[in-house]
């Protein structure tokens, strides 16, 4: 393959990733907890800190972004609620999110887990455990 066509291949792989990635990512966590509760919510990657949040009951927060070039983009949060305890999620993690969510990924928090809606009519969720500590 001559050194044009490979050049060409690559420009146009490049013009892909970075055309999929132009709007970003719209990450929403919303508080689900039982009995009214509030919840702490404090969420940051490796180069953003999005900062701390308290989420009344039914209350929900979000923020965009973009995915890296590398598909390593993770963002994590912890959460906490009345004698919660400090618990902990991968709230978007770009091996696991990225064709689950395209450029919506809304969550919502129980006790016993995260929770990300699956599909537009937000009927169904797909719930993970916490992190272990």
């Amino acid at each position: 393959m001559s050194l044009f066509s490979q050049k060409t291949i690559l420009l146009c792989v490049l013009l892909l990733v970075s055309l999929h990635n132009v709007l970003g990512v719209h990450v929403t966590i919303g508080n689900n907890l039982a009995d009214n509760m509030d919840l702490n919510v404090h969420c940051k990657s490796k180069d953003d800190d999005i900062g701390a949040h308290l989420l009344h009951h039914r209350d929900v927060f979000g923020w965009k972004f973009k995915n890296n070039y590398f598909g390593t983009t993770l963002f994590f949060c912890s959460f906490e609620w009345l004698y919660s305890g400090l618990r902990w999620f991968d709230i978007y993690d770009q091996d696991r999110d990225l064709h689950v969510c395209d450029s919506h990924c809304n969550w919502y928090v129980t006790e016993s887990g995260p929770c990300r809606m699956v599909d537009a009519d937000e009927k169904h969720a797909r719930c993970y455990p916490w992190k272990n500590n």
